[in-house]
């Protein structure tokens, strides 16, 4: 697996859009920086341009990344039109420093990097990243056809599962134009630790050092379905196993008065044996090392990069069949999924993920992670996808 550039292949030039970037959590964010950085490795030149939201500067950096940030506009109807007007003032301005624009979403705002590239004379790439979701409007009237019809000026398409795949497929775009490349995960920094290790993280983390730990990774929100799961889990006792259940992550946007957060700290509060709510962490990783599986109630996903990331930790995973995440878990060999509501089938695959069974799914897990999804393996896909749209002429 590469970790330079191929001596036979162009140095690019690539400047990422995101509409949330750091330090906005977001799944597709931290996917972008985790690529960013391998690229960076190999030898090519990588900056980022996102929207501005209130309280953040102009310009910055990240981990060495220069980002440049836009205003969206202060109305929310209609605030795309202002944002395109920055971002293709500043693309145009910055067109010579440039060989490819890669989006990291697709919607219709994220779709009028196509236009915009191929009048600057760049190439442009978007990436689909949450199923029923980025390409949902394709079917609407009047912004349907506007989606469809910047999309159609892209260069390529990117489906991070193969849901996504089929969901461009679907919207009449050139199927030469469409690829499948996933998610990658940083199997380097993410990896198990030895028992010893992991018994010093629980301590310094304040966890129960017998007790098994079922851990829940992601935003608080409504998508992600985490009051249903924390409320199941304390309805069954923890479905017998005498886990405790461990959510970590930030408050959502969504919840701007923090009701949900509110609620969910009542009930750890209450249940302070079965339930326990921490806020996000930098050292999400110690949270991973320290856990027995993970498990993902989502509603909808894309290819959920917490899954990825405890799968490199060598954690079983239970999910919801959720786009993305049904990909991502195999059954019975690196975990189970269940059909959303169905608190039964749940139950049964926590029992068997924090049973015995856990430590083979997790091994199972853990070289998975390595072989497919590892960020060299997806650095090399979009290498030969970046270096095939520089071969071609407009």
């Amino acid at each position: 697996m590469s970790r330079t550039a191929s001596p036979n292949r162009r140095t690019a030039r690539v400047l990422m859009y995101i509409a949330y970037f750091d330090p906005e959590y977001s799944g597709a964010a931290l996917q972008a920086l985790t690529l960013a950085r391998e690229l960076r490795h190999r030898g090519h030149h990588v900056e980022f341009v996102t929207n501005r939201w209130p309280g953040l500067r102009e310009t910055g950096e990240v981990e060495g990344f220069f980002v440049r940030r836009l205003e969206p506009g202060r109305w929310r109807k209609h605030r795309e039109f202002r944002l395109w007007f920055n971002l293709a003032r500043y693309v145009w301005r910055r067109r010579r420093d440039f060989d490819i624009v890669h989006s990291h979403g697709a919607y219709y705002t994220h779709a009028f990097i196509g236009p915009l590239s191929r009048i600057a004379g760049l190439k442009s790439l978007v990436k689909a990243s949450l199923a029923n979701d980025d390409l949902l409007d394709l079917n609407l009237p009047l912004i349907g056809y506007l989606h469809r019809m910047m999309l159609r000026r892209i260069d390529a398409y990117v489906g991070i599962s193969e849901d996504l795949v089929q969901e461009f497929r679907a919207g009449s775009l050139d199927p030469r134009k469409i690829h499948h490349i996933p998610n990658g995960v940083d199997t380097g920094l993410f990896q198990p630790c030895p028992r010893d290790q992991r018994m010093t993280l629980r301590e310094k983390l304040g966890l129960p050092a017998g007790q098994p730990v079922a851990l829940y990774v992601g935003v608080l929100d409504q998508r992600k379905n985490i009051e249903w799961l924390a409320e199941q889990w304390v309805r069954h006792q923890a479905f017998g196993t005498n886990g405790l259940l461990l959510a970590v992550g930030p408050q959502s946007r969504e919840d701007a008065d923090g009701a949900l957060r509110g609620r969910l700290a009542a009930l750890g509060e209450s249940h302070p044996g079965l339930f326990v709510l921490r806020d996000f962490s930098t050292d999400i990783l110690a949270y991973y090392q320290s856990a027995d599986a993970l498990v993902l109630p989502s509603l909808k996903e894309g290819l959920p990069n917490v899954v990825l990331e405890a799968m490199a930790c060598g954690l079983p995973c239970v999910a919801a069949r959720a786009s993305g995440s049904r990909e991502l878990i195999r059954e019975g060999e690196t975990g189970y999924t269940y059909a959303h509501g169905d608190v039964t089938e749940m139950g049964e695959a926590l029992r068997r993920c924090l049973s015995a069974e856990g430590g083979r799914l997790g091994r199972n897990a853990r070289e998975v992670a390595q072989t497919q999804y590892s960020i060299q393996v997806i650095a090399d896909r979009y290498e030969a996808l970046y270096e095939q749209l520089l071969m071609q002429h407009r």
